[in-house]
Formats: C-alpha cells, structure tokens, sequence
C-alpha cells in the first residue's frame, strides 16, 4: 500500500549554504549524515511525516555513475521524489506484474552525526527514468529514526506538510498510464491548469496529490523544466497553518527548487 510522498529531493551543490538558504526562508534544516556512495544530506521535515531532502555530492569534481549526478550540470533542486509504501517486496512484485519495470528491493543506508545507522530498502525504475517516476521506499529501522519529528518539524514559516509536487512530462497519454497501473487505479480525466499553461492529470497519493502536467503552449513553464532537465518533478506544493494568502519561492532563491506555499485548508 502507498502511505504518502515519503520525501521530494532537493541536489544541490553545497550543503551548509543550502541550509543556511532554507533557514533563511523560515524552515527548520537537521542535519541527515553520510550516505556510503559519497553523498550527503540535511531534512526538512515536516508534521505530515513527508520531508525535503536536501542533498550535495561531497566531492564535487569526481566522476560519478549516481543517478543524480548529471542533474549538477543543469543547476540541481528538485530532481526526485520518493514514495513510502508499506512492504516493499509485496508492493514491487504487483508493479511488475501490471507492466512496469521496477527493480528492487535494494538496499539503502545512511549514519546520522550521532552514529546511528539508518537502513531502507527502496524500488527503483529501470532505465535512465530519474524523476518521471518515483522511487519506492520502505523502512528496515523505525522510521522515526530517518525522518525527524516533534519539535524538528516545526517551522517559522508555519508549513506543516506536503500537498504534492508537480510532475513534468513531454507525453500525458503514456504518463498516466504509467501512474494508473503503478497505482493500481485508473487514470482520472485531463484538466486544464491555466497557471501553468499546462494539460494535467491528478492521482492521490494517500491525503498528497502528484499532478502530471504536459505544456500546452510555449509560455508554459512546464515547457522549460523539459527543456532544461528533462522530464521530472516541476514544482513542489506546500501547506502552512497561519497565512492568507499563497507564497511562492523561486528557484533562485531556494537553490534551484520552484515551491508554492498554499494556506492550509481551515
């Protein structure tokens, strides 16, 4: 069973100055750790249990096979997002079976500055796919001591969750076939985003929303986010408790990263 948006990534190119950015932007940033393939991270979690993972390559200049490498060269944020499900193993075996090409389960890790060792298991999809598709996450360690809680995911800015992230993609048709049989539902109806300039197509994930957005006209943003990177996530949405009105940080203000502030429903 899918949970929720487990977390929405975030490459950037130095990670003390991208969490000095966030601070600066009223969020609370805990330092992640080390992760074995030469990465390294800071969260920003929230109260819904979703978080940003904020995260950079420690050594810059090596060559890397990451998947994520190749994101640095045309400026990094938002390049990835997971999904949480319940029982990995169960949930990959019926994407396969309705068509997908997922591989996995495949081991994931991470040693916190305190020295506690974090371990996951994630799915990932076949082929060079990096943000056209999620990857799939399960915890082997309670997830609690991954993903920061209580009084660390309380934020001056007042967010307190994720409400989804907006998905850039050159084909809509074969977007939300691909969503609809890894979701198990069948794919709701096209819309129209006229802010976006965008075709867009909506699935729940949980109470989160991940919406397939196909650029209708030059102007559309979503056009040169495809330009750029590539198919992948376009735009992150966040609620916050407390405002009157939508917020927007712009990529170059939050290191690369497009992130809409929504009131939070009352």
């Amino acid at each position: 069973m899918f949970t929720r948006i487990d977390h929405i990534v975030i490459l950037v190119r130095e990670l003390d100055h991208a969490s000095e950015t966030y601070r600066g932007l009223g969020f609370q940033v805990v330092t992640g750790g080390e992760h074995p393939g030469g990465t390294h991270n800071a969260l920003v979690a929230f109260r819904d249990g979703s978080y940003l993972e904020l995260i950079a390559f420690q050594q810059l200049e090596q060559p890397s096979e990451h998947r994520w490498h190749r994101f640095l060269q045309s400026g990094g944020g938002l390049v990835d997002f997971a999904l949480g499900v319940d029982d990995l193993a169960a949930e990959l075996d019926q994407i396969r079976a309705r068509g997908l090409d997922y591989q996995g389960p495949v081991p994931g890790a991470r040693r916190r500055p305190d020295g506690e060792q974090v371990a996951w298991r994630l799915g990932q999809p076949v082929g060079d796919r990096t943000g056209e598709l999620p990857f799939l996450i399960d915890d082997v360690t309670p997830r609690s001591i991954r993903v920061p809680g209580g009084a660390q995911a309380e934020h001056p800015n007042g967010v307190v969750g994720v409400r989804g992230v907006v998905v850039a993609r050159r084909d809509l048709g074969e977007a939300a076939d691909e969503w609809g049989r890894m979701l198990g539902v069948r794919p709701p109806a096209a819309a129209t985003d006229q802010a976006l300039a965008a075709s867009t197509v909506t699935f729940a994930v949980g109470c989160q929303q991940v919406v397939l957005a196909y650029p209708i006209g030059p102007a559309s943003p979503i056009a040169g986010r495809i330009q750029r990177q590539g198919d992948g996530p376009f735009e992150l949405v966040l609620l916050a408790e407390g405002r009157e009105a939508p917020l927007h940080y712009r990529p170059e203000d939050a290191e690369g990263a497009r992130i809409l502030v929504e009131p939070e429903p009352r």
